[in-house]
């Protein structure tokens, strides 16, 4: 990247001032005289251009929309293609979460996000009394298609792009039965769904289904930010899910897919935190990675298949409920961490969440983050305007080449499904390690182990809020969502056909023994009235995974 002569006569006049710096820094006993990021990586106090000597230019960083797309995944960045502002939504019945949908499309997002009460699907439905306390609670309750249907009332399909929250294939099957009615062709939806890439045939199934019949929609995803928030390191995140995402592509294959059939529908769900520019560095190295991976050890030749797309959703584990209002300030920087690091698509907390489900009045102030960082601080106008940066580029070439050993690691020992034991165990490891470090003071948290307030200001000005404001200031749960929820449920277990219900079943008990695409049959089933308590039922008989507590089936691995 740099000429050599340059390199070498750098190495003297660099090596007087480190020596410079180290006895300025000697006289002054508390100066930090090593950092090491978020995740454990040690970084010196200056870089250059020597730090740089191994880095080519064109091969490990060239330019937005090239491989290896370091720098962007799209040649013009945000100038073409703006980033989606969606913000995580799930409260209450269909009818309350459809309602402020549309408040948060009022206010600019462009994009929607659902997340259901129970995103796995395997738990029983709203009437039973094992998820009595849970019914709308931390998600929006989707018992039927009639739920689905309430929930999409006036929302334009093919004009916002849609994730649902869930791996569950009855969510999908909900999603595509509507497009039907309203005679959408399956070719031309678009969406996605967190179907977190995973050793179970209800995953497998979801990925060959859209792969082979709907193309634009997104049906695979490497769900990295909930492992990174359960404690992951930023090498771990994109070292276990690029190793996850190959042993998923392994087993499409064995399916008779070829890897440019689906690779391109595969989404990241990432996490941005507080250490800035080890995330800005992370989405580069990411992208970098994923790129070099698919087309050397896989033979991708799609471009599309090459390009890591990816939402990102802010860092919530340091939300705190000591002086809340700083949650505000701390989602703004990682937020900005993403922008600057090029992600397509962002959710940024709100500043409650570590209270409650957001409210209007805090996701209104999320989305307005991200349109100020967009309208009024002049990032989105320039693409990687980062890049070149030569810390930034070290460490993105740094977080690359770790997370390569890791994969190689994980590859050593069967793969991504084989290894989920091992990748889990290391995980732990090293959340543990970041507790402690929290917990010790080594890593600093305003409000709570530095700088904290006896009387905190913060918090009464949030419960005076709560107590006058004429608007919501702060969400509380009613039982009375179970009430509704279950007439809504009542409604449709009496108007729907019992002898086509029954026919559907067991049509779809029979594609599932038969280890057939089980997405046709479900489709057919959840028009039937089929509910998600029972096909969570059916799966549990069909593959003797009972569940326990709530769950009618086993739920799915998880990787942390």
């Amino acid at each position: 990247m740099f000429k050599d002569e340059l390199i070498h006569e750098l190495k003297e006049i660099q090596e007087r001032y480190e020596q410079e710096v180290r006895q300025v820094l000697s006289k002054i006993p508390e100066a930090e005289q090593e950092h090491m990021t978020f995740s454990g990586i040690p970084v010196k106090l200056l870089y250059s251009p020597r730090d740089l000597a191994g880095i080519d230019f064109l091969e490990d960083i060239s330019f937005p929309g090239q491989f290896p797309y370091t720098r962007g995944v799209f040649p013009a960045g945000y100038l073409t293609r703006g980033l989606h502002i969606r913000q995580v939504t799930g409260l209450g019945t269909a009818e309350e979460t459809n309602a402020r949908w549309k408040f948060l499309l009022s206010q600019g997002a462009n994009a929607l996000s659902v997340v259901p009460d129970d995103g796995s699907g395997h738990r029983a439905d709203s009437d039973d009394k094992r998820v009595r306390g849970l019914v709308g609670k931390g998600g929006v309750a989707l018992d039927t298609l009639y739920d689905y249907e309430t929930l999409f009332d006036g929302i334009d399909m093919l004009k916002y792009p849609v994730h649902l929250i869930t791996t569950n294939a009855f969510a999908l099957a909900c999603y595509l039965a509507i497009a039907e009615t309203r005679a959408i062709d399956f070719k031309e939806l678009r969406g996605s769904m967190s179907n977190w890439m995973r050793p179970e045939i209800e995953c497998l199934d979801i990925l060959e289904y859209c792969a082979r019949n709907v193309p634009l929609f997104n049906g695979g995803y490497l769900d990295m930010r909930n492992v990174r928030e359960g404690g992951c390191t930023v090498v771990q995140e994109i070292g276990f899910g690029v190793a996850v995402a190959m042993a998923g592509c392994d087993a499409l294959i064995e399916r008779g897919l070829d890897i440019d059939d689906f690779l391109h529908r595969i989404t990241w769900f990432v996490n941005s935190g507080p250490e800035f520019f080890e995330e800005v560095a992370k989405f580069r190295a990411m992208r970098k990675t994923w790129a070099r991976i698919f087309r050397e050890r896989y033979g991708a030749k799609d471009p599309k298949s090459l390009m890591c797309r990816m939402h990102c959703q802010t860092y919530a584990p340091t939300l705190t409920l000591q002086q809340p209002f700083n949650n505000l300030i701390r989602s703004t920087i990682y937020a900005m961490a993403a922008v600057l690091g090029g992600v397509q698509s962002l959710h940024v907390n709100s500043f409650d969440e570590a209270f409650a489900i957001p409210t209007e009045f805090s996701a209104s102030l999320s989305v307005r983050t991200q349109q100020i960082i967009d309208l009024e601080t002049g990032i989105t106008n320039v693409i990687d305007p980062l890049g070149g940066a030569f810390y930034v580029e070290w460490l993105t070439s740094k977080l690359e080449a770790e997370a390569i050993k890791l994969i190689d690691t994980v590859q050593s020992k069967g793969g991504g499904f084989k290894a989920w034991d091992w990748m889990c165990s290391e995980i732990r490891k090293a959340a543990v390690k970041n507790q402690k470090e929290f917990d010790n003071g080594i890593k600093k948290l305003v409000g709570v182990n530095t700088l904290v307030e006896d009387h905190d200001t913060q918090l009464r000005a949030l419960n005076v809020l709560k107590e006058y404001a004429d608007f919501d200031a702060l969400y509380e749960y009613s039982s009375d969502v179970a009430d509704k929820q279950i007439r809504r449920l009542n409604k449709v277990r009496r108007e729907r056909d019992t002898e086509k219900l029954d026919r559907a079943k067991k049509e779809l008990r029979t594609i599932l023994a038969a280890e057939q695409n089980m997405i046709p049959p479900l489709v057919e089933a959840v028009k039937c009235g089929l509910t998600r308590g029972e096909f969570a039922q059916i799966k549990s008989e069909v593959y003797n995974l009972p569940g326990e507590g709530p769950y009618v089936c086993s739920p799915p691995f998880v990787l942390a």
